[in-house]
């Protein structure tokens, strides 16, 4: 292995095609993915590009790799990222470098996770760009299935769903939820904000290379971070005016206990996400003015999840950081949270003021009546609000007398949000990568 301050790219052009090191004496032939016009010389880009970041998987790289090459879809290259791994995945990764001239190799010295997948993107060359986690596996059919739909519907956005696989049972234990009404057809996100509320599976979508680049969507380069796919899944979907979900599961998520979600140690790497985010969205003023009901309501389930996930002073640590960035939103900004349950509500007063009764009591009697209840018909909908309207807590859509139909703004909002149930699925950014 390499020293960590040298990076070793491995690439061999073939009529303009970056492949593995091959055997020299041994007749050249471009790979599946590059189409080389003889006439013109033209390269034509692969369909996919498969980004794959490793690092110390060697338990559960070969069946990753096998899943990939053995894609139905031929017209893929293939884009390994060693995110400088001190186990025997390197030389996985060259003895399948060697045996497939679609695969590229990019081995460097460890950055994290964000600054690994986003070598990766800048290396693709596909029009579509598609994620593996080293530890998962995917079905031979995922990529040809995805660009056909890409392709048939000129879409930027692409997504699956995935069945989970517990490690320690060997059985998978579920699929992921998606939203009903948006399955099997072109959707823009901003139109069906449900889709913010999915479970972040970056790894079972593809997306279009140039909408990438033109947005400017990538990851957030923290050093010793984890679930570094909040703030890239959030820009996706602000972004992608066109996008289609289809609920067959093409992926395997393995559960097992190296997963860097078990890492209590990772107190507040969801707040930087979220100052990413906000980061993204102050950029481009019209879509923070679009999304800030829909950010602020997702910062609460994810906030709450993470609350949920740590432990004893860890949690305190946490609990200081949610009053001080959530308690002025509640007082001062216009929320909505429909998207919360009864439970999720009760946790987060409890969260924010915890020390008893009398506290809450004495916040309620200090704000006067802007806590009195209200109850007010809108758009087809009987709100509950407090906070004289600026907050509401339940939002029942009324039934047409006799038509037995729902008033179309139905559809505009998402549905009410169990946040815990929502956010503690299985997140990407899993390895521990320092």
């Amino acid at each position: 292995m390499q020293g960590a301050e040298n990076r070793h790219e491995q690439s061999v052009l073939e009529a303009g095609c970056p492949v593995a090191d091959h055997d020299a004496t041994a007749p050249m032939t471009p790979p599946p993915f590059c189409h080389a016009d003889s006439k013109n010389k033209e390269v034509k880009p692969p369909g996919v590009s498969v980004v794959v970041p490793i690092y110390n998987v060697e338990k559960y790289l070969r069946q990753c790799l096998d899943s990939i090459v053995g894609q139905t879809l031929q017209d893929i290259e293939i884009i390994l990222v060693n995110d400088g791994s001190t186990d025997g995945s390197l030389s996985i990764i060259h003895e399948y470098a060697q045996q497939d001239n679609r695969i590229t190799v990019i081995d460097k010295p460890n950055e994290g996770y964000g600054k690994t997948m986003n070598r990766g993107i800048e290396a693709a060359t596909g029009e579509y760009i598609g994620i593996v986690e080293s530890d998962d596996w995917i079905e031979p059919d995922m990529y040809e299935t995805l660009y056909r739909i890409a392709k048939s519907h000129d879409v930027e956005v692409v997504k699956a769903n995935y069945v989970a696989f517990d490690d320690k049972t060997g059985k998978d234990i579920r699929e992921a939820k998606m939203p009903n009404r948006d399955l099997e057809q072109v959707i823009n996100s901003r139109q069906n904000p449900g889709i913010f509320f999915m479970v972040t599976s970056i790894w079972s979508a593809i997306y279009r290379r140039d909408f990438l680049h033109k947005y400017d969507i990538r990851f957030l380069e923290s050093p010793g971070a984890s679930f570094q796919d909040m703030s890239f899944n959030f820009k996706i979907w602000a972004m992608a005016q066109r996008a289609y979900l289809t609920m067959k599961p093409l992926v395997h998520y393995r559960k097992h206990p190296d997963q860097s979600i078990a890492d209590k140690d990772k107190v507040f790497c969801a707040c930087d996400e979220y100052g990413e985010i906000e980061r993204y969205m102050n950029a481009h003023p019209v879509l923070f003015k679009k999304l800030e009901k829909i950010f602020i309501r997702t910062k609460y389930c994810t906030y709450l999840w993470n609350f949920k996930r740590l432990s004893g002073a860890n949690r305190e640590m946490f609990r200081k950081r949610m009053q001080e960035e959530l308690i002025p939103i509640l007082q001062n900004k216009t929320i909505d949270l429909t998207g919360l349950n009864s439970r999720d509500k009760s946790k987060l007063l409890s969260i924010l003021y915890p020390k008893s009764i009398g506290q809450k009591i004495r916040h309620v009697w200090e704000n006067g009546t802007r806590y009195l209840f209200t109850r007010k018909q809108r758009n087809g909908f009987m709100e509950t609000q407090i906070l004289f309207g600026l907050i509401v807590i339940e939002r029942k859509a009324l039934v047409e007398q006799g038509a037995g139909s729902i008033p179309e703004t139905a559809g505009k909002d998402p549905v009410q949000t169990d946040c815990i149930q929502n956010v503690e699925q299985p997140r990407n950014t899993r390895r521990r990568i320092a």
